[in-house]
């Protein structure tokens, strides 16, 4: 039976257990599976636990999630479609507050989920999604980009100079 590299060992990923009659040589091993920690935050699955105080509450994600928040975000900062134009972060929480006052939710709420998004490490919009366990095309884009070698889009880069 032919061995992808003879003298290796096993590749193993956590999630998925050993895969069979792959084998791969020691050196590459760590690049493996740096790049599978790259393709799991690009999941969205985070390799380690997170502290439950650095998370955004069930009950305010379940809201976020009911209202499509995280899908309306990452529409506008990386659009399905590469007609529509990308909306830039500013910095702060404006597109955030923007979205959710579309959403029908009033400012008191607002102003609460905007403080779970600081408590849970965001800055700004774009950290919404870079630190939110769901999905999102800005998340992958970034950590594809990451993995391949190359530059990885900057929501800033548009940032407006006052």
């Amino acid at each position: 039976m032919k061995r992808d590299i003879p003298d290796g060992e096993s590749a193993f990923w956590p999630e998925q257990g050993a895969l069979p009659g792959r084998v791969v040589h020691p050196a590459r091993k760590g690049a493996l599976s740096g790049l599978g920690g790259l393709l799991r935050r690009a999941r969205g699955v985070s390799a380690v636990k997170h502290d439950a105080r650095t998370e955004i509450p069930a009950a305010v994600r379940e809201l976020l999630v009911k209202k499509n928040f995280f899908e309306r975000l990452d529409d506008r900062l990386c659009p399905k479609d590469s007609s529509q134009s990308r909306t830039w972060c500013q910095g702060g929480f404006e597109l955030a507050a923007r979205i959710l006052s579309e959403a029908g939710m009033k400012e008191e709420g607002i102003q609460q989920v905007l403080q779970a998004f600081v408590a849970s490490g965001s800055e700004c919009d774009c950290g919404v999604l870079y630190n939110s366990p769901q999905q999102s095309r800005l998340k992958t884009e970034y950590w594809l980009a990451r993995a391949l070698g190359e530059r990885p889009c900057d929501p800033h880069s548009q940032m407006r100079q006052d």
